[in-house]
């Protein structure tokens, strides 16, 4: 909190001193003018006043009889106090502080005011202002003097009304300045909420960015280029967010492909390492009764010689098809064909090739399908997993000498077991079973013409199909299974 209270301070350091510094200018032109020029103002403000007046007073007719009404229409206009003196040293007129009577030819009982003079300044035009005081009083007046014809005019203006008003003046002007003063500040902290507020704000959201945080968005504002900042400022992160996610996706696939093929690579090489391998054994062989036949060695069997080599081609052959069934598999060549078929039809169609093979070991084969279980896959690789597993059951048997295939229904898909009675698989071969050329009894797999590749036939064809699979030991025996996709149109 104190740290987001710094972060704000200084960001509004500068509008801050602006502020404060207007509140302070303020002050100081209030100050120097209230006291310093305000009574200079007004005492100027008079003189103006004064001269114009004497502009008015010069063009009076004063032969005419209403040039009384006329000096005493200015002088209650303009607050004055007038003297006029005709020839310059004769009082000719005076202000009269009662009801003047304009009938009467000129004004009388005419008294010129007597009055020491504090401060007089002389004008180039002969015109001159005086600063006088009245004798035993205190009230002061400015008075402007002037010739003219052959008249000489003074017009007096209490210096106390000057006063007056200018500090009536400096009031108004304080109550103004106090105004203009609370407008600033008011305003300054209404553009502090709506300026310096979704500034922080947006920084707060651009370092969120910087730390890959794309949660937080600016929300809308009264400004309109506030609202565009926030707005750019979404699109920004919505787009660096999407550009994110998709390089961490891509990066992620990149990952698995990586390992993918590094996994693959390991695969091939023990793949290619094994067929070597299982290519050696027959080849060797076919070679030794072949070189044997050669040398003469076994003339009396030559027979048998050449039905040993025919077998171990025959083997090299099916290995050999083998293989490329696998490769089509794993390399994803093979195409898909599904169609509908009756799961116990078909696993009774598919059990037929084996009936013989079965009977001739004893075996006692048990079928419990449920005649109403429509599957919808591809026939021919159902038909591959099912006989591996059957084969692998038949060549494993043991003991009671029972095969059970059994089905069970769980949502989606059908669950076929092929059990079969005999020794459980050791716990070191149960999880290696699924690899290519993994064989737990080697010797006795190879009499059987048998290469390691029938369950990680299966588990290549499950995979592709998104379908499990899997082994489980049973007390009597083991038990293999695979799931098949229900017929969802019925």
């Amino acid at each position: 909190m104190k740290k987001k209270l710094k972060n704000r301070s200084e960001l509004n350091k500068k509008y801050s001193l602006i502020t404060v510094g207007t509140v302070l200018l303020c002050i100081a032109i209030f100050s120097v003018v209230q006291f310093v020029f305000m009574d200079d103002i007004f005492l100027s403000a008079a003189k103006y006043r004064m001269h114009e007046a004497y502009k008015d007073i010069s063009v009076i007719d004063f032969d005419s009889k209403n040039y009384a009404k006329e000096l005493y229409d200015i002088e209650t206009n303009r607050n004055f106090y007038i003297e006029i003196y005709k020839p310059r040293d004769t009082l000719f007129y005076a202000t009269h502080y009662n009801d003047l009577d304009y009938n009467e030819d000129e004004p009388t009982d005419l008294k010129a005011r007597i009055m020491k003079i504090l401060q007089r300044t002389e004008n180039v035009d002969g015109s001159y202002f005086e600063i006088r005081q009245e004798y035993f009083a205190t009230a002061q007046y400015i008075v402007y003097g002037c010739f003219f014809d052959d008249m000489a005019l003074e017009i007096y203006y209490s210096l106390d009304n000057i006063k007056e008003n200018a500090e009536i003046a400096g009031m108004v002007f304080f109550y103004i300045c106090l105004i203009i003063m609370v407008m600033i500040v008011s305003l300054s902290i209404r553009i502090g909420f709506m300026v310096f507020l979704p500034l922080r704000n947006m920084i707060d959201t651009t370092k969120r960015m910087a730390n890959m945080d794309f949660s937080v968005k600016c929300p809308k504002y009264e400004i309109n280029d506030l609202n565009e900042l926030s707005a750019s400022i979404n699109t920004l992160g919505s787009s660096l967010s999407s550009a994110l996610g998709k390089l961490q996706s891509e990066n992620k696939q990149l990952e698995t492909d990586i390992l993918y093929e590094r996994r693959q690579e390991k695969i091939r090489k023990s793949f290619i390492s094994n067929v070597s391998h299982e290519l050696k054994t027959p080849i060797a062989i076919i070679k030794g009764y072949a070189e044997g036949m050669k040398m003469g060695i076994g003339a009396d069997n030559t027979e048998e010689y050449c039905d040993i080599i025919i077998d171990e081609a025959d083997k090299m052959n099916n290995l050999i098809v083998r293989l490329m069934e696998y490769m089509k598999l794993s390399s994803g060549a093979y195409k898909v064909y599904s169609s509908v078929f009756n799961l116990k039809e078909i696993t009774e169609e598919w059990t037929e090739m084996h009936r013989m093979q079965m009977k001739n070991k004893g075996i006692e084969y048990i079928c419990d399908i449920d005649p109403k279980f429509n599957c919808y896959s591809d026939v021919m690789m159902m038909e591959n997993i099912f006989i591996n597993y059957l084969s692998n059951a038949i060549s494993h048997i043991d003991n009671e000498k029972i095969i059970r295939v059994t089905a069970e229904d769980t949502g989606k898909s059908y669950r076929v077991r092929v059990f079969n009675t005999g020794k459980p698989i050791p716990g070191t071969d149960i999880e290696n079973i699924w690899q290519s050329f993994y064989r737990a009894d080697k010797a006795h797999s190879r009499e059987e013409g048998r290469f390691g590749l029938g369950l990680s036939f299966v588990s290549t064809i499950q995979e592709m199909t998104g379908e499990k699979y899997g082994v489980e030991n049973k007390t009597d025996g083991v038990e293999f299974w695979f799931d098949i996709k229900k017929n969802q149109k019925m």
